[in-house]
């Protein structure tokens, strides 16, 4: 089990699934919009790309093409763009390895995983035709309008603001529940400005003079 390849048929195993030929992957690419788009450098380092016509879309309204290679090396990686680097997709396999342990002055014996490489292009292409179909056709699929988008953007923005450029504070239960009682109109959240903030602090630590009002969100605080 420590070779490159795992050999006849308990290899084959491991990655042959509904997809069985390569006219079959072909066809299921063909069909799905699936497209290769290798460049000229990749295709002379023996690395084939296919990108699929679905996108990956993250909360902050950003999305990403996802894209996949096969190398002559025998792995089959994901390259999406959302990747901080890239991920073999091949199956794994468990064996067991020595290394030379220099304090104790001997072999240690440990398990590890490592993946199932596959050396035949057409054997590559039917897997990851499986592969495919199994995680990113396998679940459901949404899709999501400009509106949206730009929606998404939009709240994305407006929580880093409020997040990293300080605009606004959120109290306290306590000191929300101390706001309630001298106003029993204001019954949700409440959000203030960091002047607001510290104002009602001072007032509340005895700071300022009687007879002070503090409006938050068009809502009038009567705190003296």
């Amino acid at each position: 089990m420590s070779n490159k390849h795992l050999d006849g048929a308990i290899g084959r195993n491991l990655w042959l699934s509904t997809i069985k030929h390569r006219s079959d992957a072909v066809g299921f690419f063909k069909l799905m919009g699936i497209k290769e788009v290798t460049t000229k450098r990749q295709k002379k380092n023996g690395t084939t790309v296919y990108e699929l016509p679905i996108r990956r879309l993250s909360y902050t309204g950003n999305s990403s093409a996802y894209r996949y290679a096969i190398y002559d090396s025998g792995y089959i990686r994901d390259v999406s763009e959302y990747n901080s680097s890239p991920w073999y997709i091949n199956k794994k396999y468990e064996t067991s390895e020595m290394w030379w342990n220099s304090y104790y002055k001997k072999y240690t014996k440990y398990k590890t995983s490592k993946p199932v490489f596959i050396d035949n292009f057409d054997d590559q292409l039917v897997y990851l035709a499986n592969y495919i179909l199994k995680n990113r056709y396998g679940s459901k699929l949404y899709s999501c309008c400009d509106w949206g988008v730009e929606q998404m953007k939009e709240t994305c923005e407006f929580r880093y603001q409020h997040k990293w450029e300080g605009s606004t504070v959120t109290i306290s239960r306590d000191e929300y529940n101390e706001l309630k009682k001298a106003n029993p109109l204001a019954t949700n959240k409440v959000e203030i400005t960091m002047e607001q903030y510290n104002e009602y602090m001072d007032i509340k630590h005895g700071k300022c003079p009687n007879d002070i009002q503090v409006i938050i969100n068009g809502t009038r605080y009567n705190l003296s």
